[in-house]
């Protein structure tokens, strides 16, 4: 074990540095699905359109129903992601300036 207190704090610096990246990974790639789960909500437009101009029928209306009733739920979960994603680059950005006020100690 290190006696000297700067080798100390350098060792216990490195060890955050490499937690912090694994972090940030894992968040980077949390990003990434949420961006994706976005994307392919807002990708269902066009099939909306397309069921709208189709004439009247019982399954053409239950169909309209369904995707109704799947778009309402994914906007939901769209706006609770949003609330996560704020949080979650709220806290990355935390972290990075707790490191950046250490490494500058």
């Amino acid at each position: 074990m290190a006696s000297n207190p700067e080798q100390v704090r350098l060792t216990v610096l490195t060890k955050l540095q490499e937690a912090l990246d694994e972090e940030a990974i894992l968040e980077e790639q949390m990003l990434a699905l949420m961006h994706r789960f976005a994307d392919r909500f807002t990708d269902r437009r066009v099939e909306i359109n397309n069921l709208m101009v189709l004439h009247d029928h019982q399954l053409i209306d239950y169909g309209k129903y369904a995707l109704g009733c799947m778009t309402g739920a994914d906007m939901k979960k769209c706006v609770k992601l949003k609330g996560v994603r704020d949080e979650l680059l709220r806290s990355m950005e935390e972290k990075r300036q707790l490191m950046t006020n250490h490494r500058n100690m």
